[in-house]
């Protein structure tokens, strides 16, 4: 029962990694997209992504940073303006993504966070549901499954990538909440 206390209380509160960067990721966020934007949930995509810590990851498109930013999707967007976004705890790295946000900001803002995981796909289940609701996209939702897991050249496991991608703004909902300073002007669901 102790056990189950602490484990539910470390996932309520906010990560020491995540509190380090947090002045970066809401300065690069305000300047951004605005004073009445909700940074929190950006920081939410960092506390998903990379558990707020600059990473390389090794998922075979080079996605770097506390963002996982994939700069062969991205770079013709955000290179020119920000060299240095793929360096080591560059500070253009957040500034790379509020601006890459920016180019695929709607609301509500599920379907913004969505198309930063997995592309236009949801604007087209949307479209196909007549709704912006979670739950009627994801019922539209006709995708395939991806490996999730490899051994040496074999897949050992897959997952639906439907759910991978609606799972993905519930978690930036969940850990940006952790992290709210105001109120929300822009509506998430």
């Amino acid at each position: 029962m102790l056990l189950l206390y602490f484990s539910t209380l470390a996932w309520s509160l906010p990560w020491a990694d995540c509190l380090k960067i947090k002045e970066e990721t809401k300065t690069a966020s305000v300047r951004i997209l605005g004073e009445h934007f909700p940074w929190w949930y950006n920081l939410g995509v960092a506390q998903v992504e990379s558990g707020c810590r600059w990473r390389t990851s090794l998922d075979g498109h080079g996605s770097v940073g506390y963002f996982q930013l994939t700069p062969k999707f991205v770079d013709m967007y955000i290179k020119q303006v920000y060299p240095d976004y793929t360096k080591p705890y560059s500070a253009q790295h957040f500034y790379a993504f509020a601006a890459y946000v920016k180019l695929i900001l709607v609301e509500p803002l599920w379907i913004t966070y969505q198309r930063y995981n997995g592309g236009d796909f949801v604007l087209k289940e949307c479209k196909r549901a007549g709704s912006d609701k979670w739950q009627d996209c994801k019922a539209h939702c006709k995708r395939g499954l991806v490996c999730t897991w490899k051994a040496e050249t074999r897949c050992k496991q897959y997952k639906s990538a439907c759910e991978i991608n609606y799972s993905y703004s519930k978690k930036v909902y969940r850990a940006g909440t952790e992290y709210r300073t105001g109120e929300d002007r822009y509506r998430f669901w």
